[in-house]
């Protein structure tokens, strides 16, 4: 006669450990997020008031992105080197800080002199690797060490030297932007919790789903007709039927942007850029939406002002 004894399985169950994961990280973005939001908030209002007072209206929030953009430069840097490419390791984060210190030395509304920095730095970091490049050590991965690097100051170190110079132009136009880039972010994130069934891109990011698209696009189309009166006028006479039309423009670039940089991690194998912002990965992931973004309404700006 056999005995028969009940077990329980002690197998643990991959979909509960994935819910509490979930929901860790929800409260994480919970706290972490509104911090974000309060100090960039407590810069813009000191900038707005105490340093207006003093002539030096934008250097704050000029100086926070000038920082972010060489973080982010940082973090591209060790991404590549980690993932095996060919990168100007040195050389590039040197002519990003170079690049990014250089907006407080101009003036920013009748612009000359102000784009001179973009062509001299990017001349100028291309110029010595491409001569590297020549080299018979160099030779097989020439071509890669000239367009991972300046791949790396196209797509962070310009767009981020562009919102510097939108910040000491009309500093209101960078929190316009950001509020409806980031805010197409969390129409997106809502959007495909809630109804999103449909894959966008899978190869390129498993998560965005058409609903989120859609939804994001609804979210900075919204804001931007909202927020246009209190941030833009009159100094920016854009018309409601202009903040509508550049709002789908910008949730373009936004969405480009971010999908842009989930293919540059997919390539490299990672999932954040970095572990510096836990549940929201590294300083590229924070501004990944608005690196086609800033650009994009620098030229808007700059035609719709004097």
């Amino acid at each position: 006669m056999s005995d028969v004894h009940a077990t329980t399985s002690t197998t643990p169950d991959p979909a509960a450990g994935n819910r509490r994961k979930g929901r860790g990280e929800l409260r994480t973005r919970l706290v972490i997020g509104p911090a974000v939001i309060v100090f960039v908030g407590v810069l813009y209002a000191v900038d707005m008031t105490w340093m207006a007072e003093r002539g030096m209206r934008g250097h704050l929030i000029a100086g926070l992105l000038g920082a972010l953009g060489l973080a982010g430069v940082l973090e591209y840097v060790a991404m590549m080197r980690a993932a095996g490419f060919a990168i100007a390791g040195v050389l590039l984060p040197v002519y990003t800080g170079l690049l990014v210190v250089s907006p407080f030395f101009f003036g920013w509304h009748a612009l000359d002199r102000e784009l001179y920095p973009l062509v001299i730095g990017t001349l100028g970091l291309l110029f010595p690797i491409a001569l590297e490049s020549l080299s018979r050590r160099r030779m097989q991965q020439g071509l890669e060490l000239q367009g991972a690097t300046m791949l790396g100051f196209l797509l962070i170190a310009w767009p981020m030297f562009l919102a510097q110079g939108m910040a000491l132009r009309h500093l209101p136009s960078v929190l316009w932007v950001a509020l409806v880039c980031k805010g197409g972010d969390i129409g997106a994130y809502l959007t495909g919790i809630a109804i999103g069934r449909r894959k966008l891109i899978p190869h390129v990011s498993a998560g965005k789903t058409v609903e989120g698209a859609i939804g994001s696009v609804l979210a900075s189309v919204g804001l931007a007709a909202l927020l246009r009166g209190p941030l833009l006028e009159p100094e920016v006479p854009l018309t409601l039927t202009g903040s509508l039309v550049i709002g789908i423009i910008l949730n373009v670039t936004t969405q480009t942007g971010d999908l842009i940089e989930s293919l540059l991690k997919r390539r490299c194998g990672v999932k954040d850029s970095s572990h510096l912002l836990p549940a929201h990965g590294g300083v590229l992931d924070l501004i990944d939406s608005l690196l086609f973004s800033f650009p994009t309404f620098f030229l808007v700006l700059t035609w719709l002002t004097p």
